[in-house]
């Protein structure tokens, strides 16, 4: 029996852990040079910052939208538009993955995110 219940706990570890390193079908990593570039001007991008109010407040993205991962099922409806491009603020990329899969589900389809993480964009998270 001992050994049943181990089965199970490494089975659930390893999804767990192919799942955290498994890239996210949909969700494009971009660098700064895309985001300034030439082909976002006419495109609206909303930006989320999925981090607590703390982090937001500390190094806050002018423009973007806080909404914490534990809001975001609730409130996704009333503060995004799924038909517009988003762009991810996350602490790390664990966050961003897990922030994607969400909006994936909830039926948002351009989902991006800042290539080098945290730091790739001078001020903390991005842009």
């Amino acid at each position: 029996m001992l050994w049943l219940l181990l089965a199970v706990l490494a089975a659930v570890v390893a999804w767990w852990a192919v799942r955290e390193i498994s890239p996210v079908n949909g969700l494009t990593f971009v660098s700064p040079e895309e985001l300034r570039g030439p082909d976002t001007e006419g495109h609206e991008m909303q930006m989320l910052d999925v981090r607590d109010a703390v982090d937001y407040i500390q190094h806050h993205v002018p423009g973007a939208i806080n909404i914490s991962m534990g809001r975001l099922p609730y409130v996704h409806k009333t503060q995004l538009a799924s038909e517009e491009p988003i762009l991810i603020l996350a602490e790390n990329s664990r966050q961003t993955k897990k922030a994607a899969r969400m909006l994936k589900r909830y039926g948002f389809l351009r989902l991006y995110a800042p290539q080098s993480g945290k730091g790739a964009y001078g001020c903390g998270v991005c842009c």
